[in-house]
């Protein structure tokens, strides 16, 4: 019997719905804290983050060490870059900007082994493949990994139905704030168009059976997303978490922020 895409995200994050943090420092001592404060999935962003190949392993053993996963978003469809993503052992690979079922074919052969994929295989070196230690791992790759496509416009909304249909994709992953930028809306003002798109990716995703993830906007909080229906809820970012904390520091004693300078 097939795993189900809900199978897999509770392989690795626990019975749904589930809230995630996002990593773009590159940092293992972060990726660590988050996980013993009781985050069990980060995403680790390769795409806006200045993250090398090098750094992934670390950040990932320490998500590990205190029973988190890791997903790294990546850059683009250039199958090199999901390839060293998972031979550094993510569970997953989330791309960006997908749009068409050409793109999410493309997404789910580049995650995947032989026959049903078009990933290479080392599993004598990786560490995916515990150096070669792992005897079941190219066995049982593919039931286990997770790939998600983020749907970040109009026209990866349109296609939707058909993205989600592809077999290989197990998440939908709403990005309201691209979205909302190729569709000329403001996240903060246009809330509610920004839901009724999201609500077409949760539908699109419920019709194939897959799960769908989501980005926080203005007014839509993580408990709200969770109730309509998303399984994966981006819910913390280290970077958002240093600016808020840093910035709530230095108003507390009266210093200046830069955005106060700049205005």
């Amino acid at each position: 019997m097939a795993v189900t895409a809900a199978e897999r995200l509770a392989a690795l994050a626990g019975a749904g719905p589930q809230c995630c943090v996002w990593l773009g420092l590159g940092d293992a001592t972060v990726a660590e804290i988050a996980a013993r404060s009781g985050f069990r999935l980060g995403v680790i962003d390769t795409e806006h983050g200045a993250i090398s190949s090098a750094a992934l392993p670390d950040m990932l053993r320490a998500l590990a060490l205190h029973g988190a996963a890791g997903l790294v978003r990546v850059g683009g469809l250039l199958p090199v870059e999901a390839k060293r993503a998972l031979d550094c052992g993510a569970a997953g690979v989330l791309f960006p900007q997908i749009e068409t079922v050409a793109e999410a074919r493309a997404a789910a052969a580049a995650t995947r082994l032989p026959p049903e994929g078009r990933r290479g295989t080392a599993t004598g070196v990786v560490r995916a493949a515990g150096f070669g230690l792992g005897a079941d791992y190219a066995a049982t790759w593919n039931d286990r990994v997770l790939t998600g496509v983020q749907i970040e416009s109009r026209a990866g909304l349109a296609q939707a139905d058909e993205i989600a249909a592809v077999d290989g994709i197990h998440m939908l992953f709403f990005g309201p704030y691209d979205y909302a930028l190729d569709s000329g809306l403001d996240p903060a003002q246009d809330g509610d168009l920004i839901e009724a798109a999201f609500s077409e990716v949760l539908r699109a995703a419920a019709a194939a059976g897959k799960v769908a993830g989501v980005f926080p906007w203005p007014g839509a909080t993580p408990s709200a997303l969770a109730a309509a229906g998303a399984s994966l809820i981006c819910s913390a970012s280290d970077v958002r978490l240093l600016v808020d904390g840093f910035g709530g520091a230095a108003a507390a004693i009266g210093g200046n922020s830069e955005k106060d300078e700049m205005e």
